[in-house]
């Protein structure tokens, strides 16, 4: 299985901010930024002091990264993904801010949607 490759500079970072496409769910808000390139999808986990001390923070960190390492297997190339935490992402359901991105993920094209299982029965 392999990680969660980092989005490590501000410019790409900025650049999902200021020309992806947002999903702001009630756990989470998810940018997508579409690089139309192969190589691996990178991501960067956020979470502003409105979410609240840096205990909450690390800890919002910390699910996002793992709510999104566990859909990582199925998630297509060649995007940048940015996850914003949100003052539920420390508290909600884990079940729940998991389905949260992978909605998100689905609704951009870079997970399969269910849908798309049916039809190859």
């Amino acid at each position: 299985m392999r990680g969660v490759v980092s989005l490590r500079r501000q410019r790409d970072i900025d650049r999902v901010f200021d020309e992806g496409r947002w999903r702001r769910l009630q756990t989470v808000a998810v940018g997508v930024y579409h690089r139309d390139d192969m190589e691996p999808t990178r991501a960067a986990f956020v979470a502003g002091r409105r979410t609240g001390s840096a205990v909450r923070r690390n800890r919002a960190r910390r699910r996002l990264r793992e709510a999104f390492r566990l859909e990582i297997e199925n998630l297509a190339p060649g995007a940048d993904v940015v996850l914003v935490a949100r003052k539920l992402t420390g508290s909600a359901d884990f079940q729940q801010l998991r389905a949260d991105i992978r909605e998100a993920l689905q609704r951009e094209g870079l997970l399969p949607s269910p849908d798309d299982d049916r039809g190859e029965q």
